[in-house]
């Protein structure tokens, strides 16, 4: 028998087609846009002004920038719980209700809001298969009027494993049981690529899964279990300890995280700070292929 996704982890356009509009649900586009720029990095931009322009009817907008912890040198990292319960229960979410996550071209917003909710203890959160663009790819209703759902009451019992630090990183470096995983694309892991996140290359010992290797690039959609679990088991990631998954700044890397998942591998962090931190400590060891 085929092994395919849990319902409750990825649904399809057709099903929330039929259940957007029921009362326990939750919907949110989770976009965000990481534009060039000349002296850095990247420029972080809110698609919040394509939510106002067109989206997933009964879907609010999700703010990554509320869900973060502010004032730090590394973009996107996991804030307290009294702030994402904060937010959350102002976005209606609560032990009631069924969180529906999309994004617009890259999936790895959506499953970084899913993994920071599972990270605070939070499981009825679920993906939507081919996000926004497969919506619209297949003509389905579209609006421009905003939604507000009613306040609820977020309560969050945080599993501190799913987020680590460069020390945890550390300390896993030559344990051969642990297998750390970069998420970005090859180009960037290998150094040949121009972006710069202090040092070229990556985390000493570290192999690399693209994120991008999840999803079929001409649907939109996530490839087939099977087909992701013979990616993993390519480098026997599935007989491993332990997984620690890293990007430039853990957002790629909750996407490895979620099909693991998927597959039933549950010791799985995410480190939050990743490159961002990393590379730009000369005493932290890395490697150009």
């Amino acid at each position: 028998m085929a092994k395919i996704f849990d319902s409750t982890m990825l649904v399809e356009t057709d099903w929330l087609e039929k259940n957007y509009n029921n009362s326990n649900i939750r919907i949110f586009d989770c976009t965000v846009w990481l534009n060039p720029h000349p002296n850095k990095i990247y420029e972080i931009e809110s698609g919040k002004k394509d939510y106002d322009e067109a989206h997933i009817p009964n879907s609010d907008f999700l703010d990554m920038g509320e869900i973060s912890i502010k004032n730090t040198p590394y973009p996107f990292m996991m804030p307290d719980s009294v702030t994402f319960d904060d937010v959350m229960s102002s976005k209606g979410v609560g032990p009631d209700t069924h969180v529906i996550l999309y994004s617009r071209v890259n999936i790895q917003w959506a499953t970084r809001v899913w993994w920071m909710l599972r990270a605070m203890g939070f499981n009825n959160a679920s993906i939507l298969n081919g996000g926004f663009d497969r919506w619209k790819a297949e003509n389905r209703k579209i609006i421009n009027t905003p939604i507000q759902y009613p306040k609820n009451n977020f309560i969050s019992k945080p599993i501190t494993e799913c987020f680590c630090t460069k020390e945890e990183v550390e300390k896993h470096l030559t344990n051969k049981n642990v297998s750390i995983i970069n998420a970005l694309r090859s180009t960037l892991h290998d150094g040949t690529d121009s972006v710069d996140y202090g040092r070229p290359g990556h985390i000493k010992n570290s192999i690399n899964i693209p994120s991008l290797e999840m999803v079929d690039s001409n649907t939109n959609l996530y490839k087939p279990l099977e087909e992701l679990e013979k990616i993993f088991e390519t480098h026997e990631i599935l007989n491993k300890e332990k997984v620690i998954a890293y990007c430039g700044g853990g957002i790629a890397a909750t996407n490895i995280a979620f099909v693991l998942t998927a597959l039933g591998y549950d010791n799985i962090t995410v480190y939050d700070a990743s490159l961002s931190e990393w590379a730009k400590n000369n005493n932290l060891p890395m490697s150009i292929d």
